[in-house]
């Protein structure tokens, strides 16, 4: 392999470490905050600011994810799910941990930047999402293998996004704004969910407790159809507290975008009070790379249409 094709081949590594495809998971709720935060006023370099440290830190949890499941036997010939950098041996133990330091001063760096222009708090808050994109994989009791996953997800990608974000643009958390950040934040767990289902088996072997292992795979996918009920519900509640009716549409919208059918329910069958799941009719396995896909972009239109919305 001549020294171009190795210079090619380790930029395509670094790209699938990125994981750009999992950007959309935290720009949701970042679009939101700045929605919010027009309607106060316009401050572009804030925008810009806000938006640099989500991708970063993204990349971040992405990259720490990538050596950390690899590292404890995770990302094997069984996985499932995409191929991962650690797993493609592209790159060294030592190139992966260079390219992570970068990573992680470059979030340092624009921590610092929010710093100077805000507070003291936006400090802890950097340090607090650094700490958990870390535990999540990493550490000797990392929560993503012991069943809060999820919950973490809900926190991160919801009130920590929003709120946090918000704080930079000088508006300050209050509950009606705490009710609406978790509409991002449990939107965002649903990637993680379908992640879950679709490792399922690979994880408990590997012993991963995530929730879908805690649960199985039936009460795992009611959970998703559960949790996107909950959304529907929530914006719902807002378009009230919010007085503003238009809310209602991605209210409607979120019962019928996300991949329900991929899952095994049908919407026009009902089981009492539940659509009625048949597993034998539904994607397994690699089937459901593409539904976490369809998941993703779910969860991206929901946000950007409540950005929108909140205009009005």
């Amino acid at each position: 392999m001549d020294k171009k094709t190795s210079i090619v081949n380790k930029l395509k590594s670094i790209l699938i470490g990125f994981r750009l495809k999992t950007l959309p998971a935290v720009l949701g709720p970042l679009l939101i905050a700045i929605s919010i935060s027009i309607n106060s006023t316009v401050d572009i370099l804030r925008i810009i600011l806000v938006t640099f440290i989500g991708v970063f830190l993204q990349i971040l949890v992405n990259l720490l994810n990538d050596i950390e499941d690899f590292k404890k036997g995770l990302d094997n010939k069984n996985r499932v799910g995409p191929t991962r950098t650690s797993q493609l041996g592209v790159l060294s133990k030592n190139e992966m941990n260079l390219l992570i330091s970068i990573i992680m001063i470059i979030c340092m760096i624009l921590g610092l930047i929010t710093f100077f222009i805000t507070n003291f708090f936006t400090l802890i808050l950097g340090i607090i999402l650094f700490l958990l994109a870390y535990a999540y994989t990493g550490g000797p009791k990392p929560y993503g293998y012991n069943g809060f996953g999820e919950i973490a997800v809900i926190l991160v990608f919801g009130p920590l996004t929003v709120l946090g974000s918000l704080y930079v643009f000088d508006i300050y958390p209050t509950l009606n704004l705490l009710l609406l950040s978790l509409i991002p934040g449990i939107s965002a767990s649903l990637i993680i969910l379908i992640n879950n289902i679709r490792d399922l088996e690979n994880d408990k072997k590997g012993g991963k407790n995530t929730i879908a292992v805690i649960f199985g795979e039936k009460k795992s996918r009611y959970l998703y159809y559960l949790l996107v009920i909950l959304i529907s519900c929530l914006l719902t509640v807002n378009s009230f507290i919010l007085d503003n009716k238009y809310i209602l549409i991605p209210a409607i919208i979120s019962l019928l975008i996300f991949p329900l059918n991929d899952l095994g329910f049908n919407r026009w069958k009902k089981k009492k009070f539940l659509i009625e799941l048949d597993i034998k009719k539904s994607k397994t396995s690699t089937e459901l790379n593409s539904t976490l896909i369809k998941t993703v972009a779910s969860h991206f239109i929901l946000c950007l249409t409540l950005s929108i919305l909140l205009l009005f």
